[in-house]
């Protein structure tokens, strides 16, 4: 083997200390940037979950507020007739309580939707005043179990009381 000269002595130092410096780069230093930058993302999804909490918090009131709001329409519990049984309950309760005569109620069966709600359609038949009338509307409205007024037909019955006849469907909704 010949002597090396100065010159090619520091070429092969020089592509030495490169090796060595890719060698380190690619075993130790990017394993260590690889590891540290999948800490960062955890630590980045914890503090959006930890400001998503912290905001949840926050609101806690207004949150507890509106879920004892919603619990009152889970109320319908039972079996398919005691849930249509408690809707017709809820319906009469709310046309004695606005004066409103009913003729006749009838369940119109019952629609299973997709998600879980159920829905339990009632036909009724009443008659009675305007205002009794917008009474029960606003009282079918705002029940503390879910119930919605589908379909309304009026008719008037007498002209000279202001007595209208009342066709219409109510929807009692259930979730499972």
């Amino acid at each position: 083997m010949r002597k090396l000269t100065s010159k090619e002595k520091i070429l092969v130092i020089s592509i030495g200390v490169l090796l060595i410096l890719f060698v380190l780069k690619v075993f130790v230093l990017g394993p260590i940037y690889d590891k540290t930058s999948i800490y960062s993302g955890e630590i980045e999804q914890g503090k959006v979950a930890i400001r998503k909490y912290m905001a949840l918090e926050h609101n806690r009131a207004e949150i507890l507020k509106a879920q004892k709001q919603i619990e009152g329409y889970s109320s319908l519990k039972g079996s398919d007739e005691d849930k249509s049984a408690m809707v017709m309950s809820k319906i009469e309760a709310e046309a004695r309580r606005s004066k409103l005569q009913i003729l006749d109620m009838n369940s119109a069966g019952v629609t299973k939707v997709k998600g879980g709600v159920t829905l339990y359609r009632m036909n009724l038949s009443a008659e009675g005043q305007l205002k009794n009338f917008l009474d029960f509307i606003s009282g079918v409205e705002g029940a503390n179990i879910l119930l919605q007024v589908e379909k309304i037909t009026v008719s008037v019955k007498d002209e000279n009381t202001g007595l209208l006849k009342i066709d219409m469907v109510i929807l009692g909704v259930a979730f499972a």
